[in-house]
């Protein structure tokens, strides 16, 4: 062996390097990693703000979840319920952000498969929430 790896010796003979799992997956593990770091922590501190925010007599816990736009609403108020819902809705999002963008980083690999499976997994999440909105 003369040290080169098989891909060097690929590459010298004009045949493009084989596309390893970890290669083609690496960008997912990441996309994934951030998206939930990113999520939790925006979810976390909303709710955050919230807890001071009733600590600081701005309301208090909400009996359910404000929908999106009041709670964007109650927030802008500096209502400690929206912050709470907010923090909420990232929460709940978190998920559905990450199958989306684990599509979108399949389909950039061309990873036809697995942008089948995880269209299946999203269509599998939406159909969660209509059902039980109904």
């Amino acid at each position: 062996m003369d040290g080169r790896d098989s891909n060097d010796a690929r590459a010298e003979a004009g045949v493009p390097p084989e596309r390893t799992h970890e290669a083609m997956h690496g960008g997912v593990d990441r996309m994934v990693r951030d998206t939930l770091i990113a999520g939790v922590t925006l979810g976390m501190a909303l709710l955050g703000v919230g807890l001071v925010l009733t600590l600081a007599g701005r309301g208090g816990l909400a009996h359910t979840s404000l929908r999106a736009v009041p709670a964007f609403r109650a927030a802008a108020h500096g209502r400690a319920a929206g912050f709470y819902s907010l923090g909420l809705l990232a929460l709940i999002l978190t998920p559905f952000i990450r199958v989306i963008g684990s599509i979108v980083v399949f389909a950039a690999a061309r990873d036809w498969r697995f942008v089948a499976v995880t269209s299946a997994v999203l269509v599998i999440m939406l159909a969660s929430i209509a059902v039980g909105a109904a």
